[in-house]
């Protein structure tokens, strides 16, 4: 007699490397760090998952083995399976700009600007932005990874003229 526990008919569903749980971790970690501004490119996220895969014994195509990274078929239904993720590219930000924009410095400049306001008694025609240059020494950040419908994304760059 034939045994029937083995034998296979239809469809197979998709063999998911991760479980749930472990996809959650790994889309955690990657909106953790794009939040602080090292923002993972989806080449990076797909080492990061082999190496996952790889460190906790998972069954994972031989590809990845062989490429030492997942498939793009895994990435695009990564993504597709964690919706709050999506590709964005991020605007450069130099490291002094991401330490020093923070309240408290932010509320003194205001200070300081309300009391020359009005001490000299400027008016609106009389202010102009003289900041910007329009020259940049700074390299365009690659795509990343990051929270779908944030405003704004930011990637570390050199001080030279990040904005």
């Amino acid at each position: 007699m034939n045994d029937v526990s083995t034998l296979n008919v239809g469809y197979k569903g998709p063999n998911q490397v991760f479980s749930v749980d472990q996809e959650q971790m790994l889309s955690q970690y990657i909106k953790h760090s794009a939040d602080m501004y090292f923002g993972l490119a989806p080449r990076e996220i797909k080492q990061l998952a082999y190496q996952s895969a790889h460190k906790l014994g998972l069954k994972y195509p031989e590809a990845w083995g062989k490429n030492l990274m997942a498939g793009p078929d895994w990435f695009t239904k990564f993504l597709k399976r964690n919706s709050s993720l999506s590709l964005r590219q991020p605007e450069a930000t130099s490291l002094s700009r991401a330490m020093n924009f923070n309240k408290a410095n932010v509320h003194l400049f205001m200070d300081k600007l309300q009391t020359v306001l009005l001490k000299y008694k400027f008016e609106a025609q009389h202010i102009h932005n003289l900041d910007e240059t329009g020259v940049t020494t700074v390299q365009t950040p690659s795509k990343i990874v990051a929270t779908k419908g944030k405003k704004q994304i930011g990637a570390l760059t050199s001080a030279e003229r990040g904005v």
